[in-house]
């Protein structure tokens, strides 16, 4: 089969790799088009990068909407079916679950809400985008990627409601905390709620608060004085890591801010790089997302900016009393009208289409079906599923000017939740935390509660100038890593399901340990994959002592690790099958394997919840579980000694039935690797065709170069790695450097489908080009945009 799948895979392309080469955009020369205000110049760099010079914003977005079509467009294309929940026209019953999902939470419906609050400045850039992506869309001369060719499609004229529907998509893949309430829910279900509390989430002594307890916050008044108040912090999501240092500590005697934004990994990317040039009005570089408007996350000529996850809790489930025959719910002993919609879905292959019922309750949609949680009629309210203004900071932050033009655009950004670092010429450095945050007439938000009594509701929201935020704090730094940054007496409940600390005890440490660092040593940080873990898990087995050769096979690889999990390490891989083994064994005595998974991480859905809050608490919550052997569920396993054995024999026994009979050779690279997967790559021989990888990598979720896994796929990378590292010098913007993976073009035959590869791999990065000068130097192409006459 293997043979007969190369042989085609070769065959398909000869065929589609021609093809693809012969629909690739124009990118040197001029072209007329309607719309413009006056010519505007595109020049491209060695790595595909776009830098648009324009005279106005308005001109210089619609070159950026231009780009993004160019290159990305069967991307779009996606990302508005998946917004719009119509992925199944063109899949068929694969893709059913996704487009039900996509309309029960509503994101088509909460994109044209978005719309109609839209600042006036921000509609007309997002305007101007639209009308140039639909400027390519119908150029006699444009030849659509051969993804269109092979599904016999047409895309549809692009609408700025488009835009704002998949900005609600990446909102609400960063918005989350609800899974983990029915997750508690089951499990105190299944075993009563004493055993369900010792599984519960604690984060760890001894790592990182981002603002120590009894900390003042700084800010900065208008006037631009500092002054003292008394504040809070937070943080919550997937993954990314973020850091600044003050002139104190850099041998440039400049602040610099470094990002890695941990999401998943795939191809094309879901980054796209560009530099905006518009006269005096604006000037910012870095990553957008083609079908958004705006750059979201770089530097301008006065400050830069990253982002993290900040795990607030901002979601809550309410089990509902419904009447669904008369269209109504139960609410304080009064029943009240729900809003009920019908979706038509249209499903290749069949004759008829899916029709959808979306009942929505005062909390929000009904999601139980979706979600595969029938038992009960469970609606989700969320910030998340609220109006916002957030493309309307977005472009606030693209011009900023200082911390107070920072600060205004952070406020809003009303969701997600997410820890924004910033740095400026000025040497400032500092971070705010963003989204609303409800504050609850009862509860915690920890499990589903009921909806009809009306004494779980959201009363309010966290004041904004109460979010978490620093500047320039004493110690001359700050990290954030998804960890807990609150103290334990910040007076408003933010949740708890900070990340476990690890990636930012790491970084700490790095930075800690050079006392002026170059930016040769922050490229060192985004790449170091010191398992502290793992460490932790090794000293605990320092008493375990067993005649079985296995045993002792395990216990000496691990004894001689130096905790780097290097591509290379073979302790390194001893120690991820061990740790990943005695979970298990632990967990499924009491929840069983779905369950455990679950606990574990395991999100509800594929594409849109892939990970829920869990997600790598379960390290934390072993080693508990190893210091208490009392415990319920290390009894449960069969007690801590024999637990431990018989995870260890389990482990190499999985080795060498994977990997042969010589451990030397069973290193972590041979099974943690990553692979760039196109949607189409999914479908043998195309894999050949479209996919890159896989490649060995080292890491993993618990390292500063975070490369994670999922519980039901526990040693590939297929969770999320760093899709966007950059590295800027604000004494100095031209020294800035960056890459993101696999590269910029979306079309297979394009030399930047994944140049990109290789040295984002090795930890090699490549110039933010800044100036006109540093992009002549380093552009061969030229695009003329004109205005039609």
């Amino acid at each position: 089969m293997s043979v007969l799948n190369n042989f085609l895979g070769s065959l398909a392309r000869t065929i589609l790799t021609p093809m693809s080469r012969a629909r690739l955009p124009q990118t040197k020369g001029t072209i007329p088009l309607e719309g413009l205000s006056a010519p505007v110049e595109i020049l491209r760099d060695r790595w595909g990068i776009p830098h648009i010079y324009a005279d106005t914003p308005p001109d210089a977005f619609f070159a950026q909407g231009f780009v993004h079509a160019q290159d990305r467009l069967w991307q779009m294309e996606l990302n508005r079916r998946t917004a719009c929940g119509k992925l199944s026209e063109i899949f068929g019953e694969i893709a059913l679950d996704t487009d039900r999902t996509a309309r029960t939470f509503g994101f088509d419906r909460l994109g044209r809400a978005d719309w109609e609050i839209l600042s006036d400045e921000s509609r007309a850039l997002a305007l101007a985008y639209t009308a140039g992506v639909n400027a390519f869309l119908t150029h006699p001369k444009t030849k659509l990627p051969v993804e269109f060719r092979l599904l016999g499609l047409k895309p549809e004229p692009w609408i700025a409601e488009d835009s704002m529907a998949f900005t609600r998509v990446m909102v609400w893949q960063l918005s989350h905390a609800w899974q983990g309430e029915i997750i508690r829910a089951e499990i105190a279900e299944k075993v009563g709620i004493e055993h369900a509390a010792e599984l519960e989430i604690h984060y760890p002594e001894g790592n990182p608060l981002t603002l120590p307890k009894g900390i003042e916050f700084n800010t900065l008044d208008p006037d631009g004085t500092l002054r003292k108040i008394p504040g809070p912090f937070l943080d919550r999501g997937k993954g990314s890591n973020a850091w600044a240092v003050s002139p104190a500590r850099s041998v440039t005697g400049n602040a610099v801010l470094c990002n890695d934004m941990h999401l998943a990994i795939s191809l094309p990317g879901l980054w796209y790089q560009v530099h905006i040039h518009a006269a005096d009005e604006l000037h910012v570089t870095g990553v957008s997302i083609p079908g958004i408007p705006t750059v979201l996350v770089g530097h301008n000529d006065h400050i830069a900016w990253g982002i993290t996850l900040a795990y607030t809790d901002a979601e809550d489930l309410f089990i509902e009393q419904i009447d669904f025959s008369n269209n109504r719910y139960l609410f304080e002993e009064t029943w009240q009208a729900a809003e009920v919609l019908e979706e038509e879905i249209q499903v290749k292959g069949r004759d008829k289409s899916h029709i959808e019922k979306v009942f929505i309750t005062q909390h929000g949609p009904i999601i139980s079906d979706v979600v595969g949680y029938p038992a009960q009629h469970v609606a989700v309210q969320s910030m998340a599923l609220r109006s916002f203004t957030t493309l309307d900071g977005w472009i606030g932050l693209n011009r900023a000017r200082g911390w107070d033009d920072f600060v205004n655009a952070c406020r809003l950004i009303e969701a997600p939740q997410l820890n924004i670092a910033y740095a400026d010429v000025e040497n400032n450095i500092g971070y705010w935390v963003t989204g609303k945050v409800p504050v609850r007439a009862k509860g915690d938000g920890s499990v589903p509660v009921p909806g009809w009594t009306g004494q779980y509701e959201w009363i309010g929201e966290v004041p904004f100038q109460e979010m978490p935020h620093t500047l320039n704090p004493e110690r001359g730094y700050f990290v954030t890593c998804n960890h807990k940054i609150v103290p334990d007496d910040y007076p408003h409940l933010l949740g708890s399901n900070w990340m476990n600390g690890y990636r930012a005890r790491r970084l700490s440490e790095l930075i800690e340990s050079v006392d002026k660092l170059e930016l040769d040593d922050h490229q060192k940080f985004h790449m170091d994959v010191k398992s502290i873990p793992g460490l932790e898990l090794v000293g605990r087995l320092k008493d375990i002592v067993d005649p079985d050769p296995d045993v002792q096979l395990a216990l000496k690889w691990l004894r001689e690790w130096d905790g780097f999990l290097t591509p290379e390490s073979v302790g390194g891989m001893f120690y991820q099958i061990v740790r990943y083994t005695l979970v298990r064994n632990i967990l499924e005595p009491g929840l069983g394997p779905e369950l455990s998974l679950r606990y574990m991480g395991a999100g509800f859905h594929p594409l849109l919840m892939n990970a829920n809050e869990f997600y790598g608490q379960d390290t934390v919550v072993l080693f508990r579980l190893l210091d208490t052997p009392d415990s319920w569920w290390i009894q449960a396993a069969g007690g801590r000694h024999t637990v431990i054995i018989e995870s260890l024999k389990q482990a190499v026994s999985w080795l060498r039935e994977k990997l042969g009979d010589d451990p030397s050779t069973w290193t972590w690279g041979r099974v943690h690797q990553v692979n760039f997967e196109h949607p189409l790559g999914l479908q043998k021989p195309l894999d050949q065709v479209f996919n890159r990888g896989p490649f060995p990598i080292g890491g993993d979720t618990d390292t500063p170069c975070q490369t994670a896994m999922l519980p039901n796929d526990p040693y590939n990378n297929k969770a999320w790695s760093p899709t966007f590292r950059q590295i800027v010098d604000m004494g100095d913007l031209t020294r800035s450097v960056t890459v993101h993976p696999p590269g910029q073009s979306g079309q297979v035959a394009s030399s930047h489908y994944d140049d990109l590869v290789d040295p984002w791999l090795k930890g090699q990065y490549f110039p933010m080009l800044w100036t006109r000068e540093q992009v002549d130097a380093e552009s061969d192409d030229k695009l003329v945009l004109k205005p039609r006459e």
